[in-house]
């Protein structure tokens, strides 16, 4: 991962990453006068849509809060550059790239929005991204399988949002929101 990338980041972005496609998708312009629609493609409601929205929102506020928290507190910058070293070292010991993948899951999302792409493209980009997220979610698990990182991970995430809380009260509100909002999108 980039070294901005942080565990907290990540585990937000997790979120974003299907929904920033689902909302590519949407905002692809529609087909004109199709009625069927390829069995790959996401089938995104209105409702789905809005929570994508205000999920996006929530995380900007959040990334917000956590910048002045982190210039607030040297020690978690410290403890966040630790964090990352000791994951960036394990990703490359296994061999992984996951900058390449996610490079290119930020092409797929701009080819997404073109206009007069064909259903037949738009299920091929829609599998392709897919099969990334598959790629990407099972080499983080295999990365926090690792006692050491998966220890490491939660005390940061810990640290972080303890501090965020203590930084801004929105936070707290703002994390809740976001976590039943994620919940209903998977439900919906």
């Amino acid at each position: 991962m980039h070294s901005k990338t942080t565990s907290l980041k990540t585990k937000l972005l997790k979120a974003a990453v299907p929904l920033a496609l689902a909302c590519a998708f949407t905002a692809a312009p529609a087909m004109a006068k199709t009625t069927t629609v390829p069995a790959a493609a996401p089938q995104i409601t209105a409702e789905q849509q809005h929570i994508a929205q205000r999920i996006g929102a929530i995380q900007q506020e959040l990334a917000g809060i956590r910048t002045k928290t982190l210039q607030a507190h040297p020690e978690l910058v410290k403890e966040l550059k630790a964090y990352e070293t000791a994951f960036n070292n394990k990703v490359k010991s296994m061999g992984y790239h996951p900058e390449k993948l996610i490079k290119r899951a930020q092409e797929i999302q701009l080819e997404a929005r073109k206009e007069g792409l064909s259903n037949a493209k738009r299920t091929e980009l829609v599998k392709e991204f897919a099969g990334i997220r598959t790629e990407l979610a099972k080499q983080q698990r295999t990365i926090l399988s690792d006692p050491a990182i998966s220890k490491q991970d939660k005390q940061v995430q810990q640290d972080v949002i303890t501090a965020m809380k203590k930084q801004d009260p929105k936070a707290s509100k703002l994390l809740a929101e976001l976590d039943g909002l994620v919940k209903q999108f998977k439900k919906s």
